[in-house]
């Protein structure tokens, strides 16, 4: 054994008996990262490939723009393989902010984007071909209005794109509604548009979409109907090449401001959905939840609450959530275990008897107000981790962490990487 080796090894059983676990985590840096270019404001994974968006990029001169960054997983590590810029692009079209992957097909999302109307919003289409990625099309509402957010959240299959646009005002002023579009061909048609059966004013539904198989989830986080702002779920089936309402979720012990259903994610017959300013008893005020609901027919019930194992109030547990199979991931942004704000990723794994906290993941070289987290993905046991308030490049530069869950056991090897962007879209929620 070489030494190089034992040291490796000494390391990661020096982690593992403080931590439990020692998993390989990656951090991705942008090489030409600036103050405030919010680095991995959205970010996406989907096998060896991570899609990263950089949604206040200024681009050629042009003012948060936003761009997004494509990294490959080789014998190298992480290695940038694209860099996607949308033409036309304007001044605060702040493509990036949300982004999703499904193998060759790359989405940024650009809620401020003006083709249809000032922040109508828009979503720019990449596609890759034997390594090369090249804008395909430019997908917007076909009745969109000035302020809809149109690309605020999305979410994507081989056949199936899903658009939230929260501020849509067609049942009420922003009551929200989600767009379908099917693959025809090599373009993406607009299929239908979906809203809410109680939707009212201010519902933001929308502002969070998931998809797995013929099942679509929207959260509607500011929906009243259990309380001031408690919020709810909508869940539809396609059934006839219609999508059809099966059910709407909300917290049986859902309370003012929780937000149910600021984050959504669905696998199979399970949806985990955050409600991250829950007041937690014997955690605190906003310490923030996770539920579980599940499918049996047609029928969905909640089967359990997730809470932080060390959560404390403000901490926002529920910020991202992401769910594959048997393995559910839970971040808690503004969780203080390495100083203040730094974030937390909590691992779940379903048993038997219900879903059990495996582990906890926290990022190598965090400061204070990083708030690891704010957005995640899961991918084949790897978890990407956003984190755009991260200074390395700069006060709030960015990074983006890659954490690979499988490799219990395995050290710690950090890999840099380059991006550039700018952030404003902060929320207080």
């Amino acid at each position: 054994m070489t030494l190089r080796l034992m040291i490796r090894l000494s390391a990661c059983a020096i982690l593992t008996a403080l931590a439990g676990h020692c998993f390989a985590q990656d951090r991705l840096l942008a090489n030409d990262g600036r103050a405030q270019d919010y680095f991995g404001y959205g970010a996406a994974i989907d096998g060896n490939t991570v899609l990263v968006g950089a949604h206040q990029a200024d681009v050629n001169d042009i003012k948060d723009g936003g761009v997004g960054y494509v990294y490959v997983l080789g014998d190298k590590g992480w290695q940038q393989q694209a860099k996607l810029v949308a033409k036309p692009l304007s001044a605060d079209d702040t493509l990036g902010g949300k982004v999703v992957l499904n193998n060759n097909i790359a989405m940024l999302g650009g809620m401020r984007r003006d083709d249809k109307g000032k922040d109508a919003g828009a979503v720019v289409a990449f596609e890759r071909n034997a390594g090369a990625w090249t804008q395909a099309q430019i997908v917007t509402a076909p009745d969109a209005k000035p302020g809809d957010a149109f690309g605020q959240s999305l979410a994507l299959t081989d056949t199936t794109l899903v658009i939230g646009a929260p501020r849509n005002d067609t049942k009420a002023n922003d009551a929200g509604a989600a767009y379908i579009f099917q693959r025809t061909g090599d373009s993406w048609r607009y299929h239908s548009k979906i809203m809410a059966s109680d939707g009212a004013a201010g519902d933001l539904f929308g502002i969070d979409v998931a998809i797995d198989g013929n099942t679509i989830a929207v959260g509607a986080d500011l929906h009243d109907k259990t309380a001031e702002n408690a919020g709810a779920v909508y869940v539809y089936v396609l059934e006839e090449n219609q999508w059809q309402q099966q059910a709407k979720l909300m917290a049986a012990d859902g309370g003012d401001t929780d937000i149910f259903g600021v984050r959504v994610a669905i696998s199979g017959d399970t949806a985990l959905i955050s409600a991250r300013r829950d007041d937690v008893e014997g955690l605190g005020v906003d310490a923030g939840s996770a539920y579980i609901f599940e499918r049996t027919g047609t029928r969905w019930t909640q089967s359990q609450k997730l809470t932080s194992p060390d959560g404390a109030a403000d901490d926002r547990f529920g910020r991202g959530v992401a769910l594959s199979g048997d393995t559910a991931i839970i971040s808690a942004m503004n969780h203080d275990a390495q100083g203040k704000d730094t974030g937390a990723l909590y691992v779940y794994k379903k048993h038997a008897n219900g879903w059990h906290y495996s582990s906890k993941v926290a990022a190598k070289n965090a400061q204070a107000g990083d708030q690891f987290g704010w957005n995640v993905g899961l991918s084949g046991g790897k978890a990407v981790i956003a984190t755009p308030h991260h200074d390395a490049n700069g006060k709030e530069s960015g990074a983006v962490y890659v954490q690979d869950l499988n490799q219990y056991g395995a050290f710690h090897i950090e890999n840099r990487i380059s991006f550039a962007e700018k952030g404003k879209m902060k929320s207080s929620r």
